[in-house]
């Protein structure tokens, strides 16, 4: 249960060329996510959580002044970003005094019925803003899971919903290093009787190594790999994936964190 919860708490988190707009996200929102994903590896080296919800709040503010004129489809391109700021701040928000978990509960659960809603309304439809592009999938799924966290019957309720998302991403680009590991993580969690289990799950994190475009992604697909290889009991690919990540971020408390555990 400790290796499980471990894993679960390293889970902090571009998309296909298509002729609908609909189906990718523009450019701009493109090279702000790696831009994001960047800034979510240098805060594995903060202590302060409070420090990076505000570097977090500065980096959105900015988007948000410039997405309406750099956006292909603007619904869905601010969906994208209202769902990425609400599952990195879930990360951190706890430490946040006077926190009311009624009030985040209720906040995840209606962006979570935004992100279904929007992609019911435009996956079979054609046209410019037709389509839904992979990323707005595995978002949703990120939505759903901090939302499902909450309790036992959300996460029996939700469950197999978080798996279709990961699914719909992968059928529409299988070289997603954040849907292969949301899916390897879904894996991961499922008991054998709902289809999961260690060896599946591997296999996804593995993909999600192998198409890791850049060192921030390949960061955070060898902390998931090396926890794979220790629950595999290979301890030396364990130690070798532990290592990659820590030469690209030496100061992270993440990886030191998962040493720590691992150690015990």
């Amino acid at each position: 249960m400790r290796k499980k919860l471990l894993l679960g708490l390293l889970a902090l988190l571009v998309a296909a060329p298509s002729v609908f707009a609909g189906e990718r996200l523009s450019g701009y929102s493109l090279q702000k996510y790696q831009e994001f994903t960047g800034n979510r590896v240098r805060w594995t080296c903060y202590k302060d959580n409070n420090a990076i919800l505000k570097e977090i709040d500065a980096f959105m503010a900015g988007v948000y002044r410039d997405l309406p004129s750099k956006a292909l489809d603007y619904e869905q391109e601010k969906l994208f970003w209202e769902s990425n700021y609400q599952v990195e701040t879930f990360c951190y928000i706890f430490a946040v005094e006077g926190l009311d978990l009624k009030e985040v509960r209720l906040a995840l659960k209606k962006l979570m019925q935004k992100d279904e809603d929007y992609i019911a309304s435009h996956e079979k439809l054609k046209g410019a803003n037709g389509g839904v592009a992979p990323q707005m999938y595995i978002l949703t799924s990120d939505v759903t899971s901090c939302y499902m966290s909450f309790s036992v019957a959300s996460a029996m309720f939700h469950g197999m919903r978080v798996k279709g998302l990961y699914a719909a991403a992968l059928k529409k680009n299988a070289a997603l290093w954040n849907a292969n590991t949301g899916m390897g993580q879904w894996l991961y969690y499922a008991p054998g009787f709902f289809g999961g289990g260690l060896k599946k799950a591997a296999r996804y994190f593995q993909a999600a190594y192998d198409c890791a475009k850049d060192e921030c992604d390949r960061f955070f697909t060898s902390v998931y790999l090396s926890q794979i290889c220790f629950e595999e009991g290979d301890l030396a690919a364990c130690a070798r994936y532990l290592a990659e990540a820590e030469a690209i971020c030496p100061e992270s408390h993440h990886v030191k964190l998962v040493r720590r555990q691992n150690a015990k």
